[in-house]
């Protein structure tokens, strides 16, 4: 199982020596289509700085701002800084002269990574399993292939299922959220081989600040776009990965960011866990709510009290009154 940790993974961009009218950031050119997050300044007539931030992805990031050098500055903010920023501008900190007569200059650094600070995640949450209702499916639980790269950070409680379906099946939303990532792209998942390196998928992040991950998509199946809001229950997506070694299969997990934590090895060396993920609890036909059984055969049901579940008043008569008309 593989997600998109390129896109999850910590990214640092180095800065140059500035002086007091010129800075400049140096990052692989093949990175500067992918960044979400920009970190800006403007200088005003006191010769102070005002730091912001750009976030141009649709949820939030962790934002850390570290100063390798630093002189003639004060910060109205602790440094480093470190923060959330949501989708769109948010002011960071400024740096203020100290001697009214020299120049500030600086050199810093921004790291950051998908998620919020401390996120109030509901492990109990119901979610709808990913298929179209009434259809059967035969679940199992993955196997813990995380580690990608040597030095990537290790998730905490590894937890995704696959279920057994048909090349072209209908993956539907588990919950309700904002769609962060689409990659319908890739022919990878139909090609042949019994797995490979990037799968095409679909995530959404929740209102706890998790993330829904939804896989394997068949090429250009998407039926939801960047930015959208999609409500539980709501065909997102068509299976695809037919010619892997176990055939078309839909793939779900949630997962979300924690501090970076050191977790022992069985070697007794410390490694970082910076991702944990959700033991999921889903709602089945005659079983109710509870945790899926590896190899057990599951009716996908969708009441409506479920799909409704994190919508206002207003909003559950809408979603109902739609539901009638479909």
């Amino acid at each position: 199982m593989v997600h998109s940790r390129l896109k999850m993974k910590l990214r640092i961009y180095n800065m140059k020596n500035m002086s007091i009218l010129s800075c400049f950031i140096f990052c692989n050119l093949s990175l500067l289509s992918q960044r979400m997050i920009e970190v800006s300044y403007h200088q005003d007539q006191q010769g102070s700085y005002e730091f912001f931030c750009n976030n141009k992805a649709y949820c939030s990031y962790i934002l850390e701002v570290k100063f390798t050098s630093l002189e003639n500055a004060k910060s109205d903010h602790l440094l480093p800084y470190i923060g959330a920023v949501n989708p769109g501008r948010t002011n960071l900190f400024k740096l203020s002269k100290e001697n009214t007569n020299n120049l500030i200059s600086f050199k810093y650094k921004i790291s950051y990574t998908k998620g919020c600070i401390n996120p109030r995640v509901n492990p109990d949450f119901t979610y709808l399993l990913p298929i179209a209702p009434g259809k059967q499916a035969q679940a199992y639980e993955m196997e813990n292939m995380d580690k990608q790269n040597p030095g990537d950070p290790r998730p905490k409680d590894w937890y995704v299922i696959r279920l057994k379906m048909n090349p072209g099946d209908t993956i539907f939303a588990a919950r309700r959220g904002i769609v962060t990532e689409v990659e319908d792209q890739s022919n990878l998942n139909d090609s042949g081989l019994p797995s490979a390196g990037s799968e095409n998928y679909i995530e959404i992040v929740h209102r706890d600040c998790s993330f829904g991950h939804y896989g394997i998509l068949k090429r250009n199946s998407a039926l939801i776009k960047l930015g959208q809001a999609v409500e539980a229950g709501q065909p997102i997506g068509l299976v695809g990965g037919d010619r892997y070694g176990r055939g078309a299969e839909a793939r779900f997990s949630v997962y979300y960011n924690i501090e970076q934590k050191e977790a022992q090895k069985e070697d007794g060396t410390n490694e970082k866990v910076t991702w944990a993920y959700i033991p999921l609890q889903f709602w089945t036909e005659k079983n109710g709510k509870g945790k899926l059984k590896n190899g057990a055969t599951y009716i996908s049901e969708h009441p409506q009290s479920l799909i409704t579940q994190e919508a206002k008043k207003i909003e559950k008569r809408k979603l109902k009154t739609k539901g009638k008309s479909a």
